[in-house]
């Protein structure tokens, strides 16, 4: 049977949960040694990032991204960490921004499968998309 990155990210995980920090670090220790005596330390990146989708959906946490043409305000972020919580059940939203000019305007919002695309480009797209028609 083949061991998946997701597998051992789970393990570590349900090793991990609840324990007090200097029993984690012993735990990753174990964990690591026993990646190398299994031959699976090229599996490492793929393990951390199954690990943190865990974390992140066992602690109500979503990452998303937000790509503006410009910074966003504080006010801003705020209210789009507001809406995409709303819309995903998520206890916290943690933000990334990005900035595309190319977008001319509004956002364009990433978090797990879902994309919302607000921007003014792809509105202007649709826009032209509808009088060819």
């Amino acid at each position: 049977m083949r061991i998946t990155a997701k597998k051992f990210a789970l393990s570590l995980y349900e090793s991990a949960a609840g324990k007090p920090a200097s029993q984690v670090k012993l735990i990753v220790k174990k964990f690591v040694e026993l990646l190398a005596k299994k031959n699976k330390l090229a599996l490492e990146a793929r393990i951390i990032m199954e690990f943190e989708k865990i974390w992140n959906e066992e602690n109500g946490l979503l990452e998303a991204e937000i790509t503006s043409a410009s910074d966003l305000d504080k006010t801003m972020i705020k209210l789009l960490q507001g809406y995409i919580a709303q819309l995903s059940d998520a206890k916290k939203v943690i933000i990334e921004e990005r900035i595309d000019k190319n977008i001319l305007g509004g956002v364009i919002i990433k978090y797990g499968d879902k994309v919302l695309d607000g921007s003014l480009k792809n509105s202007l797209e649709e826009l032209k998309s509808k009088m060819i028609k």
